[in-house]
C-alpha cells in the first residue's frame, strides 16, 4: 500500500470513529424532555400587565401532565398538556390553554427549585366589537405551595 493509500484509510478510520462516537454519545449538558416533570405541584403567583406591577394573584396546578391556571376558569380556560424541558436545576415549561370564548394564552415559564416566573400572551377571540384584538402580555412571579 502507497503512503497516500495509507493516510486515506488513515483519515477514513478517524472519520468514521468520530461519526460513531457522535452516536453513541450523549451530549454533556443537554436538556431533558420528560413527560410530567412537573406533575403535581402546585404554584402561587403574582401577576400583572407586562412593564406593570402585580395587580393580581393566580394559582397555576400542574397535574397528570396537564397545566391548569385557576384564575383563568372564569374565562371559560381549562387545562391543556405541557412540555417541559430540564437542564441543570432549571425546568423550562410551555403550555397554550384555550376558551371557545376568550380565545388562547400561550404560555411559558421556568421553574428553579420552589420558584416559578411566568409569561403569558392572552390572544382574545374576536369579538364584533373587537375585530382583531392585541394580545396582552402579562408576567408573573410565585412559589410552590406546600401540601395541607
Amino acid at each position: 500500500m502507497s503512503p497516500i493509500q495509507n493516510q486515506k484509510t488513515v483519515y477514513l478510520l478517524i472519520m468514521v470513529f468520530v461519526l460513531l462516537a457522535g452516536i453513541f454519545t450523549p451530549v454533556m449538558g443537554a436538556a431533558e424532555t420528560a413527560t410530567g416533570l412537573l406533575d403535581e405541584q402546585t404554584f402561587f403567583i403574582e401577576q400583572g400587565e407586562k412593564g406593570k406591577e402585580a395587580n393580581e394573584t393566580d394559582t397555576l396546578i400542574f397535574k397528570d401532565g396537564r397545566f391548569r391556571s385557576t384564575g383563568c376558569d372564569q374565562y371559560g380556560f381549562g387545562d391543556a398538556p405541557y412540555t417541559a424541558t430540564q437542564e441543570g436545576n432549571t425546568i423550562r415549561f410551555v403550555a397554550d390553554t384555550f376558551s371557545e370564548k376568550s380565545g388562547t394564552i400561550h404560555w411559558e415559564g421556568t421553574v428553579e427549585g420552589k420558584n416559578i416566573a411566568v409569561v403569558q400572551i392572552w390572544t382574545d377571540k374576536p369579538h364584533w366589537y373587537k375585530r382583531n384584538p392585541k394580545p396582552l402580555e402579562k408576567w408573573g412571579k410565585g412559589e410552590l405551595q406546600q401540601p395541607e
